[in-house]
């Protein structure tokens, strides 16, 4: 039942200090081009979260970096340079007022 332990860290602690919610929307929704595309954000340290949604974009990811020129990077690495990759919509957190990590049993 339980997958993992881990330690929560405050970001502003560790200098990521940026989060961002985005929305990606494929070109192509093949099977084989989501998963290719799970596999390209699965190995980015950045990004925290992952979820295939419906409807609307694709994906939504939780994405946490140091500032405005690491999103800009991270963000033309992972959406710019990839072919698929047709609309990307960001917003970014001005203030965090709740986050839990506990589900209910």
């Amino acid at each position: 039942m339980i997958q993992r332990q881990v330690a929560i860290v405050a970001p502003e602690k560790v200098g990521a200090t940026l989060t961002a919610v985005v929305e990606i929307s494929l070109d192509i929704q093949a099977a084989e081009r989501m998963s290719a595309f799970e596999a390209l954000v699965a190995g980015e340290d950045a990004v925290l979260q992952c979820y295939r949604v419906a409807p609307g974009p694709d994906f939504v990811l939780i994405v946490q970096v140091a500032d405005m020129p690491a999103y800009h990077t991270l963000a033309h690495r992972l959406f710019t340079a990839q072919a698929n990759v047709r609309n990307v919509k960001a917003y970014f957190s001005t203030f965090r007022s709740k986050f839990e990590t506990r589900i209910s049993v």
